[in-house]
Order: structure tokens, then C-alpha cells, then sequence
């Protein structure tokens, strides 16, 4: 099926045993050209961020070029799986093991294969040492072409907590394979009767020696909980010790895998912790959002982060960069619509030139030339573009925070640090909120066709 110039998918039953396998043109339209604008041309990093410690490994030509690799690579590898997760449900097996669709699991083997993992880490772990703000801008790439893929990647960060919170042996037993050998991660502070109230939960821990902890109760709406393809999933839970004070301040940091991690780092037997249901969503559903069950089945072990209690404090660490990530996800999707807008409208007939409408041999135009549908499009592209410049704002300084912190600058890092926690729930709550009421405007400039899977915005929507 097809409407104008611009499909999206056409489902085909026959191209997999198993199920539905869409057969897709890319969805996912990038502003690369605005990206460098703020980047290069606004926030002048070359000047002020590149070739500064703890940034000197990465001048304005290299980033240049793993803006444009990345960029072409989540348009080219990541953007085909996005309508065939939402499409093919996820899958839970009896032993609590999840599988993803097939064309999720190849955009995640690609993106390891290509190595395009190391823009995220450090030069002390083997990565590229890109200062933060390119980081969130080749986030906003991979999070547009399917932001459920992106979700998969976790362990990457969580790599990088153990490594900053976790202690010698900690760091020994799992910092390698959540960096190196793509382990996945989660965060695990949701509870089915706490729900948002964090310190109301009921998960606890045991102490049984050392740093090592029996670990019991129920977590909901875990994202990506369990998934097919690593050879271990790590689970960063929030959990209260035994005799430990009510609310948040009692809760405590387990690093809880889903096998076993012996102390030379090779994995052992199973642990005892189960994706007990996957919940069955609206959007994003490629994302296997679920239920964890710990100590049910079997004794569920866990190691205490860097041997104190402090769990709150440390989990705010991935919070935060939830946060962030929630807010540049809805900048790329707000912008990749737009931008699948804006291409419509100039294809599109539909209706006369207005200033000539009375007239009967009026010519009909694209719709683009209708005042009402530019009022639209001009809209879209003022958010899109002022969210991202939002999200740019943090992520510098995010950047001048280490930078400071560098040259010892206590007071100052001080300051940005306010600065960031200030900015964090602007990035995330402004743009989400807002980017969902503005992708309805976006599905307008398409008409009834903007309804139909044949494209993207019914699942924008839907996803945000």
C-alpha cells in the first residue's frame, strides 16, 4: 500500500516462520546539519571542550566524523527494525527467558559488531573519551531510528557506575562484560504496590557474608528485564536490609546478576532472578517491560555496591540519566517527524491555492502552500529545534561540570552540579509532555493517512 511519494511498511507473513516480518523503508529522518550548528557553531566545543582534559583525545574532525558514521548507520541499520518490534510481540518462556524480535536482535548485534558501544565510554575503559555532549547527540540518532534498541544498551552505563561506586572485586567481576561483551543491565526500583513512592518498598535483603546478600520481593514495569542475546543480564536493584530505617533512606544498591559472576569473572548457575510477566503496552513495545521476581524460584544473590549502604544516592546516578535520556528521545522523535512532515506536505495534492480558490480552473497544490499546514510545520520544527537546543544546554554542562572538576575547581563544580540537577527535569518533563501534544499537530499535516501504519507517527505517538 502506498499514499503519495512517502510509505512506510508493508507487512509480509511469509518472510518469517514465525511471524509477522515487516519488509520497511527507513522511518527515521535526522537533522545532522542542526546538530553541528549547536554543536560546533553555537557552543563552539572545538574551542572550548575538545583537547581539554579529560577530552583530549577527540578534535572537531574526528567528532565530525562519528556524527556522520553514526548518524548513517542507525538511519541505515537501526531506523529498519523499528516497525517490526512494535509489530511482532515479545515472547516469554516458562523458565522466565524473554526473546525479542529478530530484527531487534540484529540492529543490537550490529551495533556491537561496529563498535559503535565505545562512543560512550572513557579512554580508561577503552573507549573513545567523547565528552558528554556528543555522546547525547549521537544518542539522539539511535534513540530516533528505534528508541526500544537503544533501551537494550544499558549495560553500557551501568558498566561505568560499578567502575565509579563498586569495589576492587566488584570491578573485576563485571565492568569487563558490561562494556566489552555487551551484558545487559537494568534498574530496578519499581515495586507493584509502591509505584512511584520508591521508599515504600518491601524488597529485601539478607546479609550473608562479605558484600554478599540474599535478595526477595517483587519489581514492576522493569525495563527490559530479560532479553535474548547476552550472555548475562546485570540488575541494579534497590533493596532494604534487614533491621534498616523506613523510606528511601533505608534502601541499598545490589548488583544482582541474572547467572551468577564467580570472582575470576566466569559466569556460574543460574540466579534466582526471574522476568515473571511482560507487561503488555500502548507504545515502545519492542522494550520488554517486566515483572522480576527475586528469590522465588531459587535463592536470588546479590553483592552490595562498594560495601555501603547508600542506595539511594547511588541509583540517582541512573536516574539521572534516565532523565536525560527521556528527554532526548523526545526531541528525536518530535524532529524525525517533523521532518517525515515536512516531506509529505511538499508531495502532497490535495485542494486549491487558496488566494485563488474561487476561481474554477484554480490549480490544486501541495498542501505545504496552505497556510494552516505551514502554521503546523512551523510549530513542530520551533520545538523540535528548541528541545534540542534544551538537551544541548544540559549536556554542556554536564561537560563543564568535568571539566571544572578537572582543573579542581570545587566551587564552580559545585555550581554546575546545582545547574544540572536543575536542567535534568526540564529536559526530560518539558519535552516529554510537550513533544506528545505536538506529534498530534504532526500527525494532522498528513491527514487521515497520518492514522495508517503506512507511516510512522501513529507509532510515535504511541511510543511517547
Amino acid at each position: 500500500m502506498k499514499f503519495g511519494l512517502w510509505h512506510f511498511a508493508i507487512g509480509s507473513r511469509a518472510e518469517t516462520a514465525g511471524g509477522y516480518r515487516m519488509t520497511t523503508i527507513k522511518h527515521y529522518k535526522s537533522n545532522l546539519r542542526d546538530i553541528c550548528f549547536n554543536l560546533f557553531e553555537f557552543w563552539k566545543i572545538q574551542e572550548n571542550v575538545l583537547g581539554t582534559a579529560p577530552y583530549t583525545s577527540i578534535d572537531e574532525d574526528t567528532a565530525r566524523d562519528v556524527l556522520s558514521g553514526f548518524c548513517t548507520f542507525c538511519e541505515e541499520e537501526i531506523a529498519p527494525s523499528f516497525a517490526e518490534g512494535d509489530r511482532n510481540p515479545l515472547t516469554l518462556s516458562d523458565d522466565g527467558d524473554v526473546t525479542l524480535p529478530v530484527a531487534v536482535k540484529e540492529a543490537l548485534s550490529k551495533y556491537f559488531e561496529a563498535q559503535w558501544y565505545l562512543i560512550d565510554q572513557p579512554e580508561s575503559l577503552g573507549g573513545y573519551g567523547a565528552p558528554k555532549v556528543l555522546q547525547w547527540s549521537c544518542f539522539e540518532f539511535l534513540v530516533g531510528a528505534n528508541p526500544a534498541v537503544s533501551f537494550y544498551l544499558l549495560g553500557n552505563f551501568m558498566g561505568k557506575l560499578i567502575n565509579d561506586l563498586g569495589t576492587e572485586s566488584q570491578k573485576a567481576r563485571y565492568v569487563d562484560g558490561l562494556v566489552n561483551k555487551a551484558w545487559g543491565a537494568t534498574m530496578v526500583l519499581t515495586e507493584p504496590a509502591a509505584g512511584s513512592d520508591v521508599g515504600a518498598g518491601r524488597t529485601k535483603a539478607k546479609h550473608i557474608e562479605g558484600d554478599e546478600w540474599e535478595i526477595e520481593g517483587v519489581k514492576r514495569f522493569i525495563t527490559n528485564g530479560d532479553f535474548d542475546g547476552p550472555e548475562n543480564i546485570v540488575h541494579m536493584v534497590l533493596a532494604r536490609p534487614e533491621g534498616a530505617e523506613i523510606g528511601t533512606k533505608g534502601l541499598s544498591l545490589f548488583i544482582v546478576p541474572k547467572f551468577w559472576v564467580n570472582e575470576d569473572g566466569s559466569l556460574g548457575e543460574r540466579n534466582g532472578a526471574y522476568a515473571s510477566n511482560i507487561e503488555k503496552k500502548m507504545g515502545i513495545k519492542a522494550s520488554a517491560t517486566c515483572e522480576m521476581t527475586f528469590g522465588e524460584r531459587k535463592p536470588c544473590r546479590g553483592l552490595l555496591v562498594g560495601e555501603v549502604h547508600d542506595g539511594i544516592r547511588q541509583m540517582f546516578n541512573v536516574i539521572e540519566y534516565a532523565r536525560m535520556g527521556v528527554g532526548v528521545k523526545s526531541a528525536s522523535t518530535l524532529s524525525t517527524a517533523y521532518l517525515n512532515a515536512l516531506a509529505y506536505t511538499k508531495e502532497r495534492v490535495q485542494g486549491p491555492d487558496l488566494l485563488k480558490a474561487m476561481e474554477k480552473t484554480s490549480p490544486r497544490v501541495t498542501v505545504i502552500n496552505h497556510a494552516d499546514v505551514r502554521r503546523l510545520l512551523m510549530k513542530q520544527k520551533a520545538y523540535a529545534e528548541g528541545m534540542r537546543a534544551l538537551y544541548f544546554l544540559a549536556g554542556i554542562t554536564q561537560d563543564d561540570l568535568e571539566l571544572a572538576a578537572a582543573r579542581g575547581e570545587h566551587d564552580e563544580a559545585k555550581r554546575l552540579h546545582r545547574l544540572n540537577d536543575l536542567l535534568l527535569p526540564l529536559v526530560k518533563g518539558f519535552s516529554s509532555e510537550r513533544g506528545y501534544e505536538v506529534l498530534a499537530d504532526s500527525l494532522q499535516c498528513f491527514g487521515g493517512s497520518g492514522y495508517c501504519q503506512d507511516y510512522p507517527h501513529e507509532q510515535y505517538i504511541r511510543d511517547q
